[in-house]
């Protein structure tokens, strides 16, 4: 379709191609010296051919079936952006383009059930809602009807959330260890890849063992350039980098000013795209840019997957592959790091809708539309998110490959957890509480639009619905006073059927997972709620100029212990607020004379500058004590409420009623559903950091939750079939 697109512009790109020929010959001395460079290389990689083929692992051969072609349909016009003098010519996704890539372990069948399911919940949410407006609502009754009417409007939100993601997940529900796409090329691509790593304050050997994974990368379309970009300006990484007398690893560290925004991790990857790589010449299609965070290593056939799409369609902007974690166990993520549901669920679904969320680390770019939209967004601290829109909303595509191609490390420490997931969701807000972000989504599909509002959506149900629900089960066993008016037949046939659509369309995961993975997917963010309002209220304030919102990074395992190399005595040793020594920023803004001396009281003036620049420090503090006081409020108070309120409930039946008790126990466990995402949280805080025994906790934490849920059905069956439930 592509190629159908570009015949329209032929004739115009023939007169700009006359233009410009003082371009084409550069291009063309440039693409000699490729030639020449890796002449050698190439013909090497020639004869080893038969054998390369031979050892290739399944899982980076092309898939042996073809693609099935979807139903051709009109294609919306194209469009014409112009880059640094060249022309691209950008096409809207259109149903023809919703082809993906094949999945080995793919079964067709549990697609099927879950669209069947996507089918159920849609019929049954109207339905549902229906029947609970007019017949489960006390109208005569204002408090009652005040109460039951907030809570049925915070189902709705809830639901309405969940109805945009079976949407998004409709067309492929899942993918993993997908293949990358069959692309047989005539002529023999020649790709210039660009691989940053951007770096901060982590252990020097962890970023140089991503940066030496990142050097053994090989791939015969493919000549690899890596660079280290070092915003710490760490002059031991400078050395190593020198030392090892590599042509293409190169350490970058750009300068801070006082009084110059630095836009964090965005900022750090735009120096060295304008000042370095694209300094003197202009990007150019073959032009691909990689991020890898500083403990992302890249699998050897990282390339061989990622490449092809680009090869595949000239539309295809960003490819995301997913991330891994080597530290974390599926069994027993309580914070749901691997976030599977996300990565081979959510994901896939974006990926069929040309709708995919960038997520920082494990992608490439082509170079020149990331030029185009002004390289990497820096109005959020998400500049991942942002892009993925801009580009999208630009007429390209963004593709997703659902295969492990990077393994990295997630942080342990609660207190960098939290500050991750606050970040994430500081930015999203950040994000759609500016007016330029709305002028780039009026230019998508509403498809398109619906996918990528569903990323606050998620912030937003778990805000405002959460609160709700955890209240509601304890009105019920305090008062009277119940969300529904009355447990009847019809009432509880069309809630149970929701509720198991409901959970299904969110949690539903193939064989190939762990059971508990849409269980934690689901439950993480209710252990994040009063990390998510924070980050809400973050992002407010600094909207209304209140106050500067921060890129902070995320620490790993190891950043409080100084590698060997880095334990010496000296200037070096004492590091300020600005993350530098005086001696490196002495250096840095050459304050240094001839004998090697420098002025104090210059340094230090300078030194509260780019601190002041760069953001207060986060103090270092016990994470069980400061950052759990929320979840055990919320634990303790759901265990008092349950006990006590349970054990009241239940002597007083003769007072009250069978009917009364059966919904008061019913509240009773639901408070005890409530309280058992931040039962994990606790466990993982206070309990040995083991995966044993982070496996057991989720396990008895799932436990507890389905017997609770089935301890709720079963009570309203029985109450509506027999009235006096004698189990009770």
């Amino acid at each position: 379709m592509v190629d159908r697109a570009c015949a329209a512009w032929q004739s115009e790109e023939e007169e700009e191609e006359e233009e410009e020929s003082e371009d084409e010959d550069d291009d063309e001395e440039d693409e000699d010296e490729y030639s020449d460079e890796d002449e050698e290389e190439e013909e090497e990689e020639d004869d080893d051919d038969d054998d390369d083929d031979d050892d290739r692992d399944d899982d980076v051969r092309p898939p042996t079936h073809p693609h099935t072609p979807c139903t051709h349909l009109a294609r919306p016009a194209p469009r014409r952006l112009s880059v640094g003098g060249h022309v691209h010519v950008t096409v809207q996704a259109g149903p023809e383009d919703m082809v993906l890539s094949p999945d080995p372990g793919e079964n067709h069948f549990s697609v099927m059930v879950y669209r069947l399911v996507v089918v159920a919940y849609f019929i049954l949410l109207p339905s549902y809602f229906w029947y609970r407006w007019l017949y489960t609502i006390e109208w005569d009754v204002p408090y009652r009807m005040y109460y039951q009417t907030t809570v049925c409007v915070a189902e709705m939100f809830g639901a309405i959330c969940v109805m945009m993601l079976a949407v998004i997940r409709f067309p492929q529900p899942w993918a993993y260890n997908q293949t990358p796409p069959d692309v047989h090329p005539k002529v023999k691509p020649r790709y210039i890849v660009h691989i940053c790593v951007p770096c901060y304050n982590e252990p020097s050997e962890i970023v140089f063992a991503t940066c030496e994974a990142a050097l053994a990368l090989r791939h015969p379309w493919a000549k690899i350039h890596v660079y280290m970009l070092d915003d710490g300006k760490n002059l031991e990484r400078e050395k190593k980098v020198m030392l090892m007398g590599n042509d293409r690893f190169m350490y970058i560290a750009r300068n801070k000013y006082p009084g110059v925004p630095i836009h964090g991790k965005a900022g750090n990857i735009n120096n060295v795209l304008k000042f370095v790589i694209f300094a003197k010449k202009v990007p150019r299609d073959n032009d691909i840019v990689i991020i890898f965070d500083a403990d992302m290593k890249a699998h050897p056939n990282f390339l061989s997957h990622v490449l092809p799409y680009l090869e595949l369609d000239p539309q295809t902007a960003l490819v995301q592959t997913p991330q891994h974690f080597f530290n974390v166990d599926h069994t027993g993520d309580v914070f749901n790091h691997q976030n599977s549901t996300f990565f081979f669920g959510c994901q896939t679904g974006l990926d069929a809708w040309r709708a995919t969320v960038c997520c920082g680390t494990n992608f490439a770019v082509r170079a020149a539309p990331l030029a185009a939209i002004g390289w990497f967004p820096t109005e959020s601290i998400t500049e991942d998110f942002l892009l993925s829109l801009k580009l999208t909303a630009s007429g390209w595509h963004c593709r997703y490959h659902g295969h492990v191609l990077t393994t990295g490390e997630a942080p342990e420490d609660l207190r960098q957890i939290f500050k991750q997931r606050s970040r994430w969701c500081t930015g999203c807000f950040q994000v759609f509480f500016q007016v330029e972000t709305f002028m780039w989504v009026r230019q998508l599909p509403a498809i398109q639009m619906l996918c990528y509002f569903n990323s606050i959506m998620g912030y937003l149900s778990t805000i405002i619905c959460f609160p709700v629900f955890l209240i509601v089960p304890v009105v019920s066993v305090y008062t009277k006073t119940h969300p529904v008016k009355e447990l009847t037949t019809v009432l509880v046939i069309l809630w149970i059927g929701y509720f198991i659509s409901l959970v299904a369309v969110v949690e539903m995961m193939p064989r190939t997972f762990s059971r508990f993975t849409g269980f934690l997917g689901s439950k993480v963010n209710y252990i994040m709620w009063w990390c998510f309002v924070k980050a809400m209220w973050k992002a407010v304030r600094g909207r209304l100029g209140l106050k500067k919102i921060v890129f902070k990074v995320t620490e790993k395992k190891g950043d409080g212990k100084a590698p060997k190399e880095e334990k010496k005595q000296g200037l070096l040793d004492e590091k300020k607020g600005s993350g530098l020594s005086d001696a490196e920023v002495a250096v840095m803004y050459g304050l240094v004379d001839a004998n090697g001396e420098y002025d104090e009281d210059a340094v230090q003036a300078l030194q509260e500058q780019l601190a002041e620049a760069a953001g207060a420090q986060d103090e270092q503090r016990d994470s069980t004590k400061h950052d759990m006081i929320f979840h055990w409020v919320v634990f303790v108070s759901g265990f008092i409420v349950a006990v006590a309120g349970g054990v009241s409930k239940t002597l007083d039946t003769l007072q009250w009623g069978w009917d009364n008790t059966v919904l008061a126990n019913i509240s009773v466990a639901w408070v005890i559903i409530n309280m058992v995402p931040f039962g994990m949280a606790l466990g993982y805080a206070y309990l040995p950091h083991n995966k044993n025994v982070h496996g057991l906790l989720v396990s008895l934490s799932w436990t507890i939750y389905a017997m609770c849920v089935l301890f709720c059905v079963g009570a309203m069956i029985t109450k509506v079939a027999y009235g006096n439930p004698r189990f009770m």
